[in-house]
Formats: structure tokens, sequence, C-alpha cells
């Protein structure tokens, strides 16, 4: 019995010992950390970074140095943006972005702080990158928001709605959808981004797409279903003006299916923008680019809705194929007008080429279902004409239909 007290007391006495020799360890311990931690008090710990700058071992005062030392290659860095599906890429500097050394180093005072000796002691013995800081970036509102406006003036889309090309014949384009930059959302992304530091490629600035108008209908257009053309004396300049006056007004109308043309609507009034004094009057010359579109209505096919002649035969078409809008002889500005009566918008191309006059109709291939026209000019003897207008069904003449019978009071 008593034996085996003593070996209990033993054991007893041996798990004290070796309790106080751990204690003794841990406060040696201790006393060695903290004498090897005491010396970061005010540098910075091993194995730590601001990005990829190793700070480790630099004082506070020396980390201030390093980074004023690298500031322009920092502030050289490129943020890349993709604005309405394109990239653009812009540095800190340009954005108009400094770093901010104090609260950046700050960051990691505060850190240090509060570590523990024995996370400072981890901290020391690691072999890599333990901890990594961002920098701490200042920018001036006003300034970043002014260089924003920049960036919208070079990535900003005006929107092109649909349009004809009338380079190459008549061609109907759907244009392109415009894009306008959000200015103050793009600067609260920029901002959240640089201070959130989060390592991604790209940063999309969003804006608003403006989208394009366009007409279904007239993709249809694609044929040039009649034209006409008239000459002139192209010496007399301001006659010559006048008509090519006229040519720029009507050119480019579009007649949509049932709708009638004025020429008086699109050409008139004959003093307006463009036009000068010729013989008799302001505008004077007008008539010729009527007549011209006139005879195009003919050769398309379409219903004539008005039309009065000159006092007058015209040097520049057949007796009865002449179409005033403005002359004593027919009470003065009247007008010349005809329907559109194809299933298919019609457009008006009129060009001058120095000494012609073009008026061409273009619209569907189909609009005139295999039809052409041709006109005829008969003299009645005097000064009468009775005009027709001849009908074609894929070449074959279906019929001879009287246009107008015309008289003219001079000669």
């Amino acid at each position: 019995m008593k034996d085996k007290l003593f070996n209990n007391k033993n054991k007893l006495v041996l798990l004290v010992s070796l309790l106080l020799i751990l204690i003794l360890f841990y406060i040696v311990l201790i006393i060695i950390n903290y004498k090897s931690v005491d010396k970061y008090e005010n540098v910075i710990l091993p194995n730590i970074y601001i990005e990829e700058f190793d700070m480790g071992g630099y004082s506070y005062e020396n980390s201030y140095k390093k980074i004023e030392f690298y500031n322009d290659y920092i502030l050289s860095r490129k943020i890349k943006f993709v604005i309405n599906n394109k990239d653009y890429s812009y540095t800190l500097n340009e954005l108009g972005f400094t770093i901010d050394k104090e609260k950046t180093i700050q960051n990691i005072k505060d850190y240090q702080k509060s570590l523990s000796i024995i996370k400072k002691s981890r901290i020391m013995n690691s072999t890599k990158k333990y901890k990594e800081f961002n920098f701490v970036y200042n920018h001036d509102e006003n300034k970043l928001k002014e260089y924003i406006k920049k960036i919208k003036d070079s990535v900003d889309v005006g929107v092109i709605n649909g349009y004809f090309d009338t380079s190459d014949g008549v061609k109907y384009l759907k244009g392109n959808d415009g894009f306008s930059l959000d200015i103050d959302s793009s600067y609260s992304r920029i901002v959240s981004y640089i201070d959130d530091s989060k390592s991604i490629d790209k940063i999309e600035l969003k804006g608003e797409i403006i989208p394009a108008t366009y007409n279904e209908n007239y993709t249809k257009i694609d044929t040039m279903t009649s034209s006409f053309v008239t000459s002139y004396d192209t010496w007399v300049t301001q006659r010559s003006k006048n008509l090519r006056v006229a040519v720029n007004y009507i050119n480019g109308a579009i007649i949509e299916p049932g709708e009638i043309f004025s020429y008086y609507k699109y050409a008139g009034p004959y003093d307006k923008d463009g036009y000068v004094f010729y013989y008799e009057f302001v505008g004077n010359g007008v008539c010729q680019v009527a007549t011209t579109t006139y005879n195009a209505a003919l050769l398309g096919g379409l219903e004539i809705v008005k039309r009065y002649p000159h006092k007058k035969k015209s040097v520049y078409v057949d007796g009865g194929l002449d179409a005033t809008v403005a002359s004593y002889s027919s009470g003065w500005n009247v007008d010349m007008q005809w329907k559109n009566t194809y299933d298919y918008p019609i457009y008006v191309k009129a060009y001058d080429t120095w000494g012609e006059i073009h008026v061409e109709f273009w619209s569907n291939s189909d609009a005139k279902k295999g039809k052409s026209y041709s006109t005829e000019s008969v003299w009645l003897g005097g000064r009468g004409y009775q005009t027709y207008l001849h009908t074609f069904q894929d070449g074959v003449e279906i019929d001879r239909s009287p246009i107008a019978t015309t008289w003219y009071l001079e000669d």
C-alpha cells in the first residue's frame, strides 16, 4: 500500500514538473519573440506587400518614399473599359487619381497593431507573401467627371436613322443605333472599382442606346420603275439656277401607296429660298422640272390628278406633254399632281447633269406588274395636240388610251 502511494506521488511530481517546464518554455519563447518583433514597432513586417511591391523591412517613413518613387509607374497603369461593346483603356493619371500614401500605410499600421506577438512571429517566419494591401487613391470629383465628359465626346455615337443611299441607284439602309454615355453612372462605377480594387480585367461603362428608326417597307424599293430627261440651256444662268433649286426640292420625296404627289408641296412656293428672278417672275423655269416629273409619272403608269398646259408649246417636250405650275395663262401657281397607284412606296430621285434634268421613280420590281408604258403626241392642226398612253404587258401592247387634249394660246 505504501508503494502504491509512493508511485502516485512520483507521477504527480513528474506531471507538475513537466507543466512548469512547458510554462517556462512558453515564457522564454514569448520573451524571444517579443525581442525579435520589437524592432518592427515602426517597421513593416516581412512578407507584407502593397500589391506587387514588397514592403517588408521598410520603416513607415521610408515606405512613403518608396511609394513616392513608384508614383508615376503606379499611376500609369491602365484601366480597361467596355463602352458600347468596344474596348478602351485609360491610365489612372489620365482619370485624375492620386495615391493617398498616408491612408495606404495607415492600413498596414492598423493591421500590425492588431496582431499578437505569436501572429507577428508567424508572419516573420513565413516563406511566401503573407498579406497584400491595395493602394488607396484620391480623386477630385469635378475633374474626374470632366474627364468622363471627354470620354463621352469620343465614344458617343449619333443615331443614324434608316436612309436612302442614292450614290448608285436607290437603296434603303437601316442605319445604326446611337449611344450616349451616362456620366454619373460611369463616375460611380469607376470610383467603386478603384476603391474596391477588384482584380478584374475590364469594367463596363453603360449608357443609353438610342434605337434607330427605320421603315421596313422602304427596303422593298429596289427598281427604277420609270424616268424622264429634259435638256436646258446652261448659258441662261438665272433660269438654270431655278431648275437646279427645284430639282433639289423634289429630290428624295417619298410617296406612299395611295398618296398624291403635289409638286407645289415640295418645290413651291417659287419665291422661297434659292429661287431667283428670271424674265417675268422669281422662280421662272420651275415648270420644266414639273414637266419632267409629269412625264416620269406617265411612263410609270401612274394616275395623273392635276396637269395644266403652258400658254405656248414648250421646246423641251413634244406637244401636249408639258405641265405648267407657274404662268399667267394658267391662273398662277397651279399644281401638278399624280397619285401613287402602286402597292409600294415610290422614291423620287431628281438630279441635274449640267444641261439635263433627270427625274427617276424608284419602287419595287413588281410595282408595275410586268407592264411598261410609252407616250405619243399627235398634232391636231394649228396649236392643238392629242396625247396618248401606250400600255404593254410583257412587251406586248395591250392598250392605247388618251391622256389629254391640249390647245395652246400662242405660237
